[in-house]
């Protein structure tokens, strides 16, 4: 009887503690409704989130990227007090999009792993690859789009970049002081 007692005590606590942590009527989004124990939900997700990426090679950034977030999730929910606290502290909008953003990427991993995308591809899907990088920055060349290519040194974006996927790289020369008079 005793060990019953102290059981519900346990879960009553449990669940005042759920209730003060989320003590939101709405959300501010349309169609995304409250989570009523919004915290301990996404610290559960962030752990299988954790434990579903260990699929992948230790070393992909795929995967330092998903533990780096949950694990940043995780110490951000632990180091707050409340609902707002945590949304304050995280910047991302509504804890509520944050749960979103963890269901969505829990759905991802198990099509990255199937994939093998952190694999470089070999050659026709390479050579469609390389095409298709070339189309895009054509067209967004044709639009007048400014971009900036981080695979070839470039200061700011731009709308007179290359479209070719390898550009061949001059070494720079400074200009020539002019002669004085």
């Amino acid at each position: 009887e005793s060990v019953f007692h102290i059981e519900d005590r346990q879960q009553h606590t449990m669940l005042r503690t759920a209730r003060l942590l989320s003590t939101k009527a709405r959300t501010q989004l349309v169609g995304l409704d409250v989570v009523p124990n919004a915290l301990p939900v996404l610290s559960t997700l962030c752990k299988d989130q954790l434990d579903a990426v260990k699929v992948l090679p230790a070393g992909i950034p795929y995967r330092k990227d998903i533990e780096k977030f949950s694990n940043h999730v995780l110490t951000t929910i632990e180091g707050s007090k409340s609902v707002e606290e945590f949304e304050a502290k995280i910047g991302l909008g509504e804890v509520e999009e944050v749960i979103e953003m963890v269901k969505t990427e829990l759905t991802l991993i198990p099509k990255y792993a199937e994939w093998r995308a952190w694999e470089e591809p070999a050659g026709a899907e390479k050579e469609r690859l390389e095409l298709n990088k070339m189309l895009i920055l054509e067209s967004l060349k044709d639009r007048r789009a400014a971009i900036r290519r981080l695979d070839i040194p470039m200061r700011e974006a731009t709308v007179d970049f290359p479209a070719a996927p390898n550009v061949k790289l001059q070494p720079y020369s400074p200009p020539e002081p002019e002669a004085t008079k």
